[in-house]
């Protein structure tokens, strides 16, 4: 069987077993079947409360194992640091220029050294709290990441930082992209990984032993690739508005067009 989840349990747990060095992108690891790998899977908690369990059918997991970890691969077109400044800029109008810029780069380079996306996280920010570094959720989840307090501080604990406030945009996006990437090396898979991160690598990890994932889990990474190719066509019709007006004032320095 292809990527067991029972690496769910070794990689969230920070266990320094050779398991936790199987990246997302090597397909062709194979373990015995989860029952006889690990018969007692625990995983740390939720980073946020989910909802009420469904007993609706859902996709099976062995179609998600088959499912092309999107996410992880890169934009049609590559964003630089200016274009995510610019989405940050657009997104957080009355938040000052110094935190727009610190909350961009911590976005770009989270992203980069995790290989994800950095559309993947700012359509994942826009999901989930607005780009409102304040937003507070009913089940006490904090930021622009919506992390519950106790995944925070393990995160920043683990990447050796400085204790941070949750509340804290920097601190809350670079803990918040570290605990999705761990999140997708443990599933396997971004959607999957997705799912876990809104409702729990727990409740996730039960369905997906059980043999199937309820209908309602699919729609948050639906809502975050519904997200992230608006913000990547914005993006790109920008990109191709500003190539034009350098070729138009080009051809206007040239002589070839009347001056503006």
């Amino acid at each position: 069987m292809r990527r067991s989840v029972a690496v769910v349990s070794i990689v969230l747990l920070g266990n320094t077993a050779g398991a936790t060095a199987r990246d997302v992108a090597r397909h062709d690891v194979t373990v015995s079947s989860v029952a006889h790998t690990v018969p007692h899977i625990a995983l740390v908690p939720c980073h946020r409360a989910g909802a009420p369990v469904s007993a609706a059918r859902g996709t099976r997991p062995a179609k998600l194992r088959r499912a092309r970890p999107w996410a992880a691969l890169p934009s049609r077109m590559a964003l630089d640091i200016a274009q995510v400044e610019a989405v940050v800029m657009e997104r957080m109008p009355n938040r000052n220029a110094a935190l727009q810029r610190d909350v961009a780069r911590a976005i770009d380079e989270e992203a980069r050294q995790a290989g994800l996306d950095p559309l993947l996280m700012l359509a994942l920010i826009h999901v989930e709290s607005s780009f409102d570094p304040g937003a507070v959720s009913d089940a006490g989840a904090i930021g622009l990441m919506q992390l519950r307090e106790r995944t925070l501080h393990r995160e920043i604990e683990r990447a050796g930082l400085a204790p941070a406030d949750p509340r804290d945009p920097v601190a809350n996006v670079r803990a918040g992209t570290r605990y999705l990437r761990r999140l997708v090396t443990a599933f396997g898979s971004t959607d999957l990984a997705l799912m876990a991160y809104n409702a729990g690598p727990n409740r996730i990890l039960s369905y997906y032993r059980a043999g199937d994932i309820p209908d309602r889990f699919h729609g948050y990474p639906r809502r975050i690739r519904s997200e992230r190719e608006r913000l990547r066509s914005m993006v790109e019709r920008r990109h191709r508005g500003a190539e034009a007006a350098d070729v138009e004032r080009a051809a206007r320095k040239g002589g070839s067009l009347p001056p503006l």
